[in-house]
């Protein structure tokens, strides 16, 4: 059991072990990485390395699973609070909810811009790799759920399946170009209230086609 000065110098060699990570894993990627690398820049043995994380992925979810993680409770907890709400008004909600909502996107993004950089352009060979498409589904199954709350309040129009799993990628891939291409974060909020306001205004003429007669 570690006590007092032990715990302090185990948590200061587990956080020079993630700062030398981070720099190895953005600089060379998940699969050229190495931990031998790692551990001198840590001034570690890979014994000390192994005592904190299994194998490699390990070491690199360490650095980016949490705020992953975190990203999408944001993205389900704002999905989780839209209801049935007169057509009316559903454009107003929609878009005062999108902005505040990619406000806390980009506020937590830039927050942990490094994690969120090896995710989008470093994960290959990981479990993560796949990190762009799945926040692409989560969206697009939120999506669904918000267009059959509308098309009941638009019986001449049915919804483009196409158009709106669309929708749903283009959506994401506008974050990720922001994030990896825009480092100022005023700017980059300023940037996607444009881009969000223009999908809403956009959202029935993209998202529904007439019914066949």
């Amino acid at each position: 059991m570690l006590r007092g000065n032990q715990l302090d110098d185990s948590k200061e060699t587990k956080e020079r072990l993630l700062e030398s990570a981070l720099a190895e894993f953005s600089e060379k990627g998940y699969m050229k990485a190495s931990l031998r690398k790692i551990c001198a820049g840590a001034g570690v043995t890979t014994g000390a390395l192994y005592f904190f994380f299994n194998d490699k992925e390990d070491l690199f979810a360490a650095i980016v699973e949490q705020p992953f993680n975190e990203l999408k409770k944001l993205l389900l907890e704002h999905f989780a609070a839209e209801h049935e709400i007169p057509l009316s008004e559903m454009y107003k909600h929609i878009e005062n909810g999108h902005d505040a909502l990619s406000s806390a996107l980009i506020h937590h993004l830039y927050t942990n811009r490094d994690p969120f950089m090896l995710l989008l352009t470093k994960a290959q060979d990981t479990r993560f790799e796949r990190c762009v498409d799945e926040m692409a589904d989560m969206i697009d199954k939120a999506f669904r759920s918000m267009a059959r709350v509308m098309a009941r309040q638009l019986p001449d129009k049915r919804v483009n399946s196409y158009m709106l799993h669309w929708l749903s990628h283009m959506i994401v891939d506008a974050f990720v170009h922001l994030i990896t291409h825009e480092p100022n974060e005023k700017k980059a909020v300023k940037t996607m209230t444009r881009i969000m306001n223009f999908f809403v205004k956009s959202w029935v003429e993209l998202v529904f086609e007439n019914k066949e007669k």
